[in-house]
């Protein structure tokens, strides 16, 4: 195996983790101050938990040479990559910060490191062990 896909699944393994903490971290306060208002939280408050579960899981899937972490870890990114595409297509690039030019370059890169012939190899020799 390359030392491109060793240490590559471990910056994006601490990638996603990075992004399921972060997620947690900007909605904490929103469920507390609505459990401690006896605000009642709605669907779209029960939608932000996927996030909490699903970037943690890509990452230790990504960890651990799963395929599914794989699957997973590509299909968060390129969702990610499509709903920017989506509001620049709508709303024009001024809507671009530093921030999203920066997560969205952080996100092709993940689906760039995934199609990588060596990181391929690893995770098809490891599926077909498995």
């Amino acid at each position: 195996m390359s030392k491109v896909a060793d240490w590559g699944h471990w910056l994006v393994a601490a990638f996603f983790a990075f992004k399921g903490f972060l997620f947690i971290y900007e909605n904490v306060p929103h469920f507390t101050h609505a459990l401690r208002n006896h605000i009642p939280l709605t669907y779209q408050d029960y939608l932000l938990l996927v996030p909490w579960v699903a970037y943690p899981a890509c990452a230790w899937g990504v960890l651990r040479w799963r395929q599914w972490g794989q699957i997973g870890a590509i299909a968060l990114s390129s969702l990610e990559l499509a709903v920017i595409a989506a509001m620049v297509a709508m709303y024009g690039a001024l809507t671009l910060d530093r921030n999203i030019i920066l997560w969205s370059a952080l996100n092709a890169g993940v689906v760039i490191w995934f199609v990588l012939p060596a990181v391929r190899a690893g995770y098809w020799r490891r599926h077909r062990t498995a």
